[in-house]
């Protein structure tokens, strides 16, 4: 058995990742997938004025929008047939170090993530967590490039939108009641 992860987002290529790995290198009936999301900690200073009620409500609202990609990320793989999948769920300042932290902690084989494809300028300012993880995992990394852009080159003429890719964002869980309740997650501390 091989132990995957994929460093999931609500954005489209997460989505290209995903079929890129079962379709091409995972063994539905063997291997054992696992889905991260990072909750990012919102920014807080000591002498904020800010009431705990707000913080906790902030928080509250993060996991909530983590979980719903979680939910809608392990339902794509289910609905290509993969029935090891495992969510987790993590919190931290650094995306990169814990992605990398949870890969250790779960004895990942391959770490896959996704890679936008940014341009120079903006990867100074935005920084890329692909890249660092590709510098930093003990692991095995597997990088997917972003195709939207190739395959509209393809398949359209320029001018035209392409409506190829399903972008998550737009298919959040209405009800907060089904992501609340939703219990198929394992929750890891891994603050750096």
């Amino acid at each position: 058995m091989v132990n995957y992860m994929i460093a999931v987002d609500e954005g489209k290529n997460t989505e290209h990742s995903i079929k890129e790995i079962i379709n091409h290198v995972f063994q539905k009936d063997k291997d054992l997938l696992y889905l991260i999301s990072i909750a990012e900690d919102p920014i807080t200073f000591p002498s904020s004025a800010i009431s705990a009620v707000v913080v906790s409500e902030t928080l509250k609202a993060i996991e909530r929008k983590h979980k719903s990609i979680l939910i809608n990320r392990a339902n794509l793989c289910k609905n290509l047939g993969v029935n090891n999948v495992k969510a987790l769920l993590g919190h931290g300042n650094h995306v990169g170090e814990a992605v990398i932290k949870a890969a250790a902690e779960k004895d990942i084989h391959y770490l896959v993530v996704g890679r936008r494809g940014l341009g120079p300028i903006k990867r100074i300012f935005i920084g890329s967590t692909s890249r660092y993880i590709l510098e930093h995992a003990k692991c095995n990394v597997i990088c997917i490039k972003d195709d939207s852009n190739v395959e509209q080159t393809l398949q359209q003429p320029p001018n035209q939108s392409s409506s190829r890719h399903t972008d998550m964002s737009n298919e959040s869980i209405e009800d907060d009641k089904e992501t609340d309740s939703y219990n198929d997650f394992e929750h890891l501390h891994l603050h750096v």
